[in-house]
């Protein structure tokens, strides 16, 4: 994995003009430390397979090289990806201690991954066997290699440390290709002017001549490129957690309509209940903080799901709920530190980059995610664990981007003015949080553009919830005969995140080009249609193309809309604003799950599901006759 890191690396960055000089200039700290703990790490390996390293002094010559390895990648943390490699770099080295010097790797993924246990032989690997009882978890737990990766040339096993290592060394490689030689060192900066009327962070010195490209500048930033990993890994564990989840309540509930439609309800009702309360105090304390302490308790929640699915089913609904009200905290804070990341006119790309993330996540976890489900059999419960621990590795990315804080109380016209609106004050932070609260609802009421993309969405998007909540159901249905349900599944919400990949490197490419406001139209509209049509179909094959284009609908509503609003909203009000709209759009979300779920129990899936379009194809062109939405 990390040398296929390297690899996309290098790829991507030739691909975008750049040059190995620059690479190879490249100021790294400690460099005779790397290159030293490098040479011992292959050394090792060399004299394992020749059998002269005594067992005893075997874990200490691991212990000693991955501590180097680990202390020299945090010296240089800010360098774009290299907080990840460290934290990978970690995380392997943890479970190959607790082994005595042996990377263990999982023999149900081992077969999983199509490769034969028993020829399997390395030496630096040892497999082990058994349930994921109290034992798997002394030789390491979720930290072990246990990610089955069935694809050719790439076959292999893989840790989730692999992955943040394949990926911080992939950023790295990728945005020292692009950028400059280096002006004064790593941690030389330059400020950057934004459209807000003032000073975005620093970003990097040798940032300045890369390529111009906004996706490209994006990763020469290493505070972005450290969010969008953490978004990546914690992303990847939430799809093979949901998908588990999925199939663990279908399951204790004899594949009900009305207790998956109640699932997917709690994921979504505490954005609704929560999300004002939460999107105010976001805006009172350190965004940076809420995020991470969000991440950590996340990580806490979803560990726990294994063992109330074992006591009663409902107690799972539950801790989803708890689960969703967490993150009700996380997502506006992530919303409104964006803007103080990257400039003014890289944002629409940042969002696009970030819902690129997602889905990238969406083809490989769920794809992988249906498979890794298929087999665990009666060890579920490690999808969620291996979730906890990617909630956790977030936790740690994020807390190393430095996030500069917003000032309270100021002229705040930064967003509306920039957009023409008329400037915006708030209170002092003495002010109550209930009247923050009402500060950005009278704030959105206020804002035409604001408040009719709202309306919009709340409208069109009962047509998605519909369809998250029944699509398990009918997808099983027309899988039937030709593969199991959860790699049905898992390949149906891989076909949508290959629609949302493609929209999110399309939007990022026309990101001041795009007119934001018939994007929105079209997209709902699209989405709308290609719902009935999907109500219609009895093919798997066409399910998945439908599905694709439902992807590239989402994004293209979501991206554009999230962007008119950090680029319309003052920074201080940004955290409430945000989450008041989420609450109103995810309480139509928890709506559709819930009664559609009772509406197919009564009437069947088809039906709701075209019903359901129809209304979302209607919504969208509704926006045709509005005028602020059709000037955004």
């Amino acid at each position: 994995m990390p040398a296929l890191g390297v690899f996309l690396g290098l790829v991507l960055g030739f691909l975008a003009g750049g040059k190995l000089d620059n690479l190879l200039n490249i100021r790294v700290r400690w460099l005779p430390v790397l290159l030293a703990a490098a040479g011992v790490r292959f050394g090792l390996d060399a004299a394992l397979a020749a059998g002269d390293i005594p067992d005893g002094l075997r874990l200490w010559l691991v212990l000693v090289t991955y501590l180097l390895l680990v202390l020299v990648l945090v010296a240089n943390r800010s360098l774009p990806g290299l907080t990840a490699a460290a934290l990978g770099t970690a995380a392997n080295g943890i479970a190959i201690v607790a082994n005595g010097g042996w990377m263990p790797v999982w023999r149900p993924s081992v077969v999983a991954a199509g490769l034969n246990p028993d020829g399997f032989h390395s030496n630096f690997h040892r497999l082990i066997v058994g349930p994921v009882d109290a034992s798997f978890f002394a030789h390491g737990g979720p930290l072990v290699d246990i990610i089955p990766i069935p694809v050719p040339v790439i076959q292999s096993v893989a840790s989730i440390g692999d992955l943040l290592l394949a990926a911080g060394l992939a950023a790295f490689v990728f945005a020292a290709l692009v950028r400059p030689p280096v002006l004064a060192s790593a941690s030389a900066s330059v400020a950057i002017p934004t459209a807000r009327g003032a000073e975005a962070p620093a970003w990097p010195a040798w940032t300045m001549g890369a390529i111009g490209h906004s996706y490209v500048r994006l990763a020469t930033n290493g505070a972005f490129s450290a969010m969008f990993i953490s978004q990546v890994i914690s992303s990847l564990g939430d799809r093979v957690h949901q998908i588990a989840l999925v199939f663990l309540v279908a399951g204790a509930t004899n594949n009900s309509p009305l207790a998956l439609g109640l699932v997917f309800a709690a994921m979504t009702v505490p954005t609704s209940l929560v999300g004002p309360v939460a999107g105010a105090l976001v805006d009172r304390w350190d965004r940076k903080r809420v995020m991470v302490a969000s991440d950590l308790l996340r990580a806490a929640i979803v560990c726990l799901i294994p063992a109330a699915s074992g006591l009663h089913v409902g107690l799972v609904v539950g801790l989803v709920f708890v689960l969703a009200a967490v993150s009700s905290f996380f997502r506006p804070a992530r919303a409104a530190a964006l803007p103080q990341v990257v400039p003014d006119e890289d944002l629409l790309s940042a969002n696009s980059a970030m819902w690129v993330a997602d889905t990238v996540s969406d083809l490989a976890g769920y794809g992988l995610g249906g498979l890794f489900v298929a087999f665990l059999g009666s060890s579920l419960a490690l999808a969620f664990w291996l979730d906890g621990v990617s909630y956790a590795a977030s936790a740690a990315l994020v807390a190393a981007v430095a996030i500069p804080p917003i000032v309270r109380g100021a002229a705040a016209a930064g967003g509306a003015a920039a957009a023409g609106g008329a400037a915006y004050r708030t209170a002092p932070v003495t002010t109550s949080v209930r009247e923050e609260m009402a500060q950005g609802w009278r704030f959105l009421t206020t804002e035409a553009v604001l408040l009719a993309t709202t309306v919009q969405a709340a409208i069109a998007e009962y047509g998605l919830g519909a369809l998250m909540a029944l699509s398990p159901l009918l997808v099983a249905a027309l899988a039937l005969g030709s593969t199991d349900a959860p790699t049905a599944y898992g390949f149906f919400e891989m076909a949508m995140g290959a629609g949302l990949v493609g929209g999110g490197v399309v939007l990022g490419g026309l990101a001041t080009r795009l007119p934001k406001g018939p994007a929105i139209i079209a997209a709902f509209t699209a989405l709308g249609i290609a719902l009935v049509a999907l109500s219609l179909t009895g093919s798997l094959v066409v399910a998945l193309i439908l599905a694709a284009g439902m992807g590239l609908a989402n994004v293209t509503f979501v991206v554009p809309s999230q962007t008119l609003f950090q680029q319309r909203t003052p920074g201080e009000l940004l955290g409430r604003v945000v989450a008041i709209r989420l609450a109103l759009v995810n309480g139509v979300l928890a709506l559709s799950m819930a009664t559609s779920g009772a509406l197919a129990q009564a009437f069947g899936i088809r039906p709701v599901l075209a019903a359901c379009g129809l209304l979302t194809a209607a919504a969208g062109l509704a926006g045709l006759a509005v005028r602020p939405i059709r000037r955004a």
